[in-house]
């Protein structure tokens, strides 16, 4: 892809995924923005996933886990994407790597809807500057989720508050899946933060 100046709207799978999963969100995206479905690098068998899962019995993962996936999705944006106006969605695994590029880029993404995500348990080197700028954050998750631990919840609205502009929804009949509802509100926060033009 080369660079463009139209907004830009990057989604993220989540672990065991592959990029065409959330083509059914992607594809229901406002206008102008241009939709990417980006794929993690590392095999996971036949599916993929973003950073390797740690197994030492720690409760949540650490930025040293997610960074390199992060700055792999800065650098993607830097050589393709120039200085359109970026956001990203992300599920689960993609959402924290969203998250995770925002924490070490502060000023790179306009926003983020982390969907079922998480965030890294300690500090990133952004974590000041983000909590100056607050850009905004759709935290959307499923009140029967039995993948994201009460932990990873825990850590969410500890961080999410002081380093963001965060609207959480709770969808009480939703598990570890994007149910209707939750992209419905996704979508209908990516429309108001939509820009009127295609450039910044």
């Amino acid at each position: 892809m080369s660079a463009t100046t139209d907004p830009v709207l990057l989604f993220l799978h989540g672990r065991y995924g592959v990029r065409d999963d959330l083509a059914w969100i992607a594809e229901r995206a406002p206008s102008p923005w241009r939709t990417v479905l980006l794929q993690a690098p590392l095999p996971l068998g036949d599916r993929f996933e973003w950073f390797r899962v740690r197994d030492d019995g720690r409760q949540g993962a650490l930025s040293e886990d997610a960074a390199p996936a992060a700055d792999g999705l800065l650098a993607w944006i830097a050589e393709n994407l120039g200085d359109a106006v970026v956001g990203a969605v992300g599920w689960s695994q993609g959402g924290a790597v969203a998250l995770q590029a925002m924490r070490r880029a502060p000023d790179r993404l306009a926003f983020v809807v982390t969907l079922g995500g998480f965030t890294t348990d300690d500090g990133e080197r952004g974590d000041a500057t983000l909590g100056h700028l607050r850009p905004p954050v759709f935290w959307g998750h499923g009140a029967k989720d039995d993948v994201i631990t009460v932990h990873d919840i825990e850590r969410m609205r500890a961080f999410l508050p002081t380093h963001s502009t965060v609207v959480e929804r709770i969808y009480p009949d939703a598990g570890h899946d994007i149910s209707p509802g939750m992209a419905e509100d996704a979508l209908d926060f990516i429309a108001q933060l939509t820009p009127s033009t295609g450039s910044r």
